[in-house]
């Protein structure tokens, strides 16, 4: 009976991936037999606190892959748990008991069969310690808005060594100069706190925080009088590749489309929020279900545009013959190392004057039938935040914001660049479970929390004519 019925899983399985993968239909070469997928092989696993990360190099005739999991060694296809169905070559296992040995294998599978079991990894997920210098040092990506004078982005490459110095590799701005202004990051020092600055003394133009994660950065730069920026670095993480498939919807038996949700602020000839929501299709073209802004946006067309990504992770979006058209694409963007964010910055010109701006995707699902939910006790905890506001106010502001089981968030501190450092009033988000996060004591007031529960972003209108994106990063 045992064996009839691994049979029967094993043709389910089979038929499942013939419709994901078109095998089945008569117009597509792959209804003929791929052949039998090869092994993965080389899989490596690096541990966080209550996660571990996965990745390996793409094995041949692999229409996608199993992850299997256990804290028990010698896990297997038969001992252990399939957690994961994985189109590209990396995954993140999330929820993870910090000091438990962890063990994984992955197989390869196509509409032909399963592969064999990988070599196994086994690592042990763990609280970081105290931030160190050493936490700056490698490759970064960095996206930068400006308000006021001088209005525009920045963006780059660029590497920190061990006592802080950076090299860039690359910069461009919206005035399309490719060398960086000298006082931008001459260093980034950090201290046992997380805290960010580009100076060895004195009073510093950037003033960041590092994310617990240790790949991300955010912070406030004030590069002359009268400008305002916001600037987000995104680490570059050795053996982390990119596919298309990680911005490939999954189709009907997989979970629909890969969801997103992104908040934008811009500056320019026009100041103001931008809040989306949507999916990715197989083809990678977008679909829009709701677009806001003070402006009232027209909401693009279905398929109107396309995200594509290279192996280091730029996506870049353009535009389709759908109608209506979007306003603007970004034409460069960074994906995070988890897969789960994507930064980039664009110009608008479809008015009569330039307008920057600065987007931030967050993706709902990451894998196929994706099991990640969100409670309102996933947003508990302390954030340092860091603000941008343009419109009739323009100003850059951090502070620390604390939120408590049921949502209700108090301002522990808080300073801007006016010199204002009178703490905000507390406000109270609800959150569905998708980790949408919304204030019903503002309705412009449009918030995410990210896929990995670490990171919230939110836009809205601060007072009239005044606009704001805050990026909170959990301690």
């Amino acid at each position: 009976m045992k064996c009839k019925w691994q049979k029967f899983s094993l043709f389910v399985s089979a038929a499942v991936l013939c419709l994901l993968l078109g095998a089945c239909s008569g117009d597509t070469p792959w209804r003929f037999d791929p052949g039998a997928p090869d092994k993965p092989v080389a899989l490596t696993a690096t541990a966080e606190s209550g996660q571990v990360s996965l990745s390996w190099p793409s094995a041949n005739n692999a229409a996608a892959y199993y992850v299997y999991f256990s804290t028990s060694p010698n896990v297997s296809t038969s001992i252990g748990n399939r957690v994961a169905t994985v189109v590209g070559t990396s995954y993140i296992q999330t929820g993870l008991t910090n000091g438990t040995t962890c063990y994984f294998v992955i197989t390869s599978v196509n509409s032909n069969s399963e592969s064999a079991a990988s070599n196994q990894v086994s690592t042990v997920p763990a609280l970081p310690g105290p931030y160190a210098q050493g936490d700056m040092t490698g490759s970064w990506n960095f996206n930068i808005l400006v308000s006021g004078a001088g209005a525009g982005w920045l963006r780059g490459t660029l590497s920190v060594d061990g006592s802080g110095a950076v090299t860039f590799s690359s910069f461009l701005d919206s005035a399309g100069n490719s060398l960086p202004p000298v006082a931008l990051f001459p260093v980034l020092l950090m201290n046992s706190n997380g805290q960010v600055r580009n100076v060895n003394a004195g009073v510093p133009s950037f003033q960041g925080v590092m994310a617990a994660s240790r790949k991300m950065i955010v912070g406030n730069v004030s590069p002359g009088i009268g400008s305002y920026g916001m600037v987000v670095l995104q680490k570059q993480v050795p053996g982390v590749a990119f596919s298309p498939g990680d911005l490939q919807g999954f189709g009907n038996t997989g979970g629909g489309g890969r969801r997103f949700i992104y908040n934008q602020i811009s500056s320019g000839s026009s100041q103001e929020w931008e809040y989306a929501s949507g999916q990715l299709g197989k083809d990678q073209k977008t679909q829009y279900t709701a677009i806001s802004a003070p402006s009232n946006p027209v909401t693009p067309g279905d398929k109107a545009s396309i995200l594509n990504i290279t192996a280091d992770g730029i996506v870049t979006e353009s535009r389709t013959a759908a109608l209506p058209q979007p306003a603007v694409v970004i034409d460069r963007g960074v994906m995070s190392a988890d897969k789960s964010v994507i930064i980039g910055t664009a110009t608008d010109t479809s008015g009569a004057n330039p307008k920057y701006v600065l987007r931030i995707y967050q993706l709902v699902n990451i894998v196929s039938s994706d099991p990640n939910t969100f409670s309102q006790a996933d947003l508990a905890g302390t954030y340092d935040l860091r603000k941008l506001t343009g419109g009739v106010s323009i100003l850059s502001a951090s502070g620390t914001v604390m939120i408590d089981a049921l949502g209700v968030a108090t301002y522990s501190a808080y300073a801007d660049s006016n010199g204002t450092v009178t703490l905000p009033a507390g406000l109270t988000l609800a959150m569905d479970a998708s980790g949408n996060l919304i204030n019903a004591a503002d309705a412009s007031f449009q918030g995410k929390l990210s896929y990995f529960k670490d990171m919230f972003v939110a836009t809205g209108t601060d007072s009239p004519g005044t606009y704001s994106l805050s990026i909170a990063l959990k301690r």
